[in-house]
C-alpha cells in the first residue's frame, strides 16, 4: 500500500466518523436522502448506551438532509422548573436526567455555559445542544419575571408554539435557499476528493498534481466556510461562539467541510416538538406510528414518575405532563387522528394472554401483575370480548 492510498483511506475513515451523529435519548433524527420521503431514526442500542446512540447520516451524494428534534427537557409549573420528564419519545427507556429543581421566585441569575443551563450558579439542566440551552435560559428568564398567576398561561403558550406546524414550514423555507448552495458545494467537494483527485493522481502522479489539487481543495473549503458562516448567522443570529467554532472546523478539516450542510441543518427545528416535525415532514403512516408511541408513553410513563418525593417536584411533573397531554391530544385531533385509536389495547397474541402493559404493550399470561421493563407499571387485563374474539378467530 502506497502512502497516497493510505492517505485516502484515512480521509475516508475520518469522513465516515463525520457521518456518525450522536443522538441522545429523548431526541430523534429526521433523515432524507433520495427522493422526498423523510424517515425517523431513534438512537440505536448497538452503537450506543443509556445516554444515546449513533445514527449515520447519508454518506454518499446527494448527501441528504438531517434535522434533530428534542423532547422538551424540563417539567414546568407556575412555581418551579424540574429537570426531569417522565415520558420518552424513543422506544425503550427514557433518557438519564438530573432531577434538579429550581423555584421561579428564587431565580436570580440564569446563565448558559455551553450546553449547561445554570440557575444561581447551580446546574439545572444539560441541554442536547448549545442553541437549545440558550433557548431554555431565555424561557426561564421570561417565566421568572412573570407573576405566578400568569405563568400557567405562558407555559401553555410555549407548548402551543412548539407544536406550530406553520412555524416549522416557515423555518424550512428560510433554510432552503442557503442550504441548496451549501449542498452543491459539499457534494462537489465529495466528488472532487473521492473521484476527481484519485483519477488525476493515478493518471499523472502526485508529484505533478499536488499543487493544483491543494489549490482546488482550498478554494472549496474557504468558499464553503464563508457560505456556512453567512447562512449560520442568518439562521442562528445569537449563536456566535458556536458559529465561530463550526466555521474553523469547516475551514480546516475537509471531512467536516463535506458535512457542513448537516452542521447547519441539525439544530434548525430543535425548538419544536418532534411530533409536530413529523406531521410536517413524514408520511401519514410514519406520523401515526410515532404519535402512537408518544401518546402511549405520556399517558402511561414508566415508573418512577418523579425522581424524588419532594412535593413541589411531584406537583411540577404532574402539572407539566397534564399540560403536554392535553396539548398533544388536541394537536392530534386537529390533525384528523382520534387519540383513542392510537391507544387502543392490542389484540391478544393467543388465548393464554390475559393482560398487557399499557406502555410497552408486552403481553402476560396472568390477570394481574407489573411490567418490570417499565419500572413496575401495573398491567391491564384484556376484556373478555377480546379474548373470545381471538379464540374464535383461531378456531
Amino acid at each position: 500500500m502506497t502512502d497516497t492510498e493510505l492517505l485516502f483511506i484515512v480521509l475516508a475513515l475520518v469522513y465516515g466518523w463525520e457521518c456518525a451523529c450522536w443522538v441522545r435519548r429523548g431526541s430523534v433524527l429526521f433523515v432524507i436522502w433520495f427522493g422526498a420521503r423523510w424517515r425517523i431514526r431513534h438512537p440505536g442500542t448497538l452503537l450506543g448506551n443509556q445516554q444515546g446512540g449513533f445514527v449515520f447520516a447519508p454518506p454518499l451524494p446527494p448527501l441528504g438532509t438531517i434535522f434533530l428534534g428534542h423532547q422538551f427537557p424540563l417539567s414546568l409549573s407556575p412555581e418551579a422548573a424540574l429537570a426531569y420528564v417522565a415520558s420518552s419519545l424513543n422506544p425503550g427507556w427514557r433518557p438519564v436526567q438530573s432531577g434538579n429543581i429550581a423555584r421561579f421566585d428564587e431565580m436570580r441569575v440564569i446563565d448558559v455555559k455551553g450546553r449547561k443551563v445554570r440557575v444561581n450558579g447551580e446546574l439545572l439542566v444539560k441541554a442536547p445542544s448549545a442553541t437549545l440551552a440558550a433557548h431554555l435560559s431565555e424561557l426561564l428568564r421570561q417565566l421568572s419575571k412573570l407573576d405566578p398567576a400568569k405563568r400557567s398561561g405562558a407555559i401553555q403558550e410555549l407548548i402551543r408554539d412548539s407544536l406550530d406546524t406553520k412555524a416549522i414550514k416557515r423555518r424550512c423555507r428560510q433554510f432552503h435557499t442557503p442550504a441548496l448552495r451549501l449542498r452543491m458545494l459539499t457534494n462537489s467537494l465529495f466528488l472532487y476528493l473521492f473521484l476527481f483527485a484519485p483519477l488525476l493522481i493515478w493518471s499523472f502522479g502526485l508529484r505533478q498534481t499536488w499543487r493544483g489539487l491543494l489549490a482546488g481543495l482550498l478554494a472549496f473549503t474557504i468558499t464553503t466556510a464563508i457560505l456556512f458562516r453567512r447562512a449560520h448567522r442568518n439562521l442562528y443570529p445569537s449563536a456566535e461562539d458556536e458559529r465561530f467554532t463550526h466555521f474553523l472546523t469547516v475551514l480546516l478539516s475537509p471531512a467536516t467541510t463535506m458535512r457542513a450542510h448537516d452542521t447547519l441543518s441539525r439544530p434548525l427545528l430543535e425548538n419544536f416538538h418532534p411530533l409536530a416535525i413529523a406531521k410536517v415532514l413524514c408520511s401519514r403512516d410514519q406520523f401515526h406510528a410515532f404519535a402512537r408511541t408518544v401518546l402511549r408513553d405520556i399517558r402511561h410513563p414508566g415508573l418512577p414518575i418523579c425522581p424524588h418525593d419532594q412535593p413541589l417536584a411531584r406537583a411540577t411533573e404532574q402539572f407539566s405532563r397534564d399540560l403536554w397531554l392535553r396539548a398533544l391530544e388536541k394537536f392530534l385531533k386537529q390533525s384528523g387522528i382520534a387519540p383513542e385509536e392510537l391507544t387502543r389495547p392490542p389484540e391478544p397474541a393467543d388465548e393464554t394472554c390475559r393482560s398487557y402493559c399499557p406502555r410497552c404493550l408486552a403481553q402476560f399470561t396472568t390477570d394481574e401483575g407489573a411490567c418490570a421493563d417499565c419500572g413496575g407499571l401495573a398491567l391491564k387485563r384484556f376484556s373478555a370480548g377480546a379474548a373470545e374474539t381471538k379464540t374464535t378467530a383461531a378456531q
